[in-house]
């Protein structure tokens, strides 16, 4: 089996076995972003696609000194954003259909953990068309899918700085509307959503 590094240089001289194996790598992960942004899964789908076909057209201005997969999620967060502000926002997201192509992101943690960050996770998915896209697309990727702040400001193309700011305004939000809607989470997104003050 090809690494990563290997696939995107033989996608780059033009693979399609190579950019194949590459979609089907990354696509599950560029879904759940796309969805959890969205709150739709076939608009989640229909950004994927986007997304792939983008990248099949631009994938030789990619710098393999740098990640690949901040450079994707990037522009999966902006197309996911483009769609929401095409679209607007749904009334409640509805959670995401079990689907085996598509492992539940709490597949890392332990079964108490799993069950904490599940229960988080309906709750956002209700909450979140209350956020901002970019609010929204913080929280995704810092709190829900763990990435470093560094991280996420690379992904969405802001400082550091900005990206605290989405999140202390999408935890705000999301906690009003947990103490109305949710009481017995609360204490739950307080440990969970303040982040541990990781950068």
């Amino acid at each position: 089996m090809r690494d990563e590094g290997e696939l995107i240089r033989a996608a780059v001289e033009g693979d399609l076995g190579a950019f194949d194996e590459l979609v089907l790598r990354k696509r599950e992960r560029v879904i759940r972003i796309a969805f959890q942004v969205t709150g739709d899964l076939e608009e989640a789908k229909d950004v994927a696609q986007a997304v792939f076909l983008r990248l099949w057209r631009v994938l030789r201005r990619f710098d393999p000194g740098r990640r690949f997969d901040t450079w994707l999620y990037r522009m999966t967060v902006n197309l996911a954003i483009d769609q929401l502000r095409t679209h607007g926002p749904k009334g409640i997201f509805e959670p995401l259909p079990s689907d085996p192509a598509l492992p539940a992101p709490s597949a890392r943690f332990g079964p108490e953990q799993s069950l904490d960050l599940a229960a988080l996770q309906r709750a956002f998915l209700r909450l979140a068309a209350r956020l901002a896209p970019k609010q929204r697309a913080a929280f995704v990727l810092r709190e829900i899918d763990g990435l470093e702040t560094a991280e996420v400001a690379r992904i969405l193309g802001v400082r550091e700085s900005t990206v605290r700011n989405h999140l202390h305004q999408a935890r705000r939000i999301l906690r009003a509307g947990l103490e109305r809607d949710y009481p017995a989470l609360t204490a739950l997104f307080g440990d969970r959503g303040t982040g541990g003050g990781a950068a």
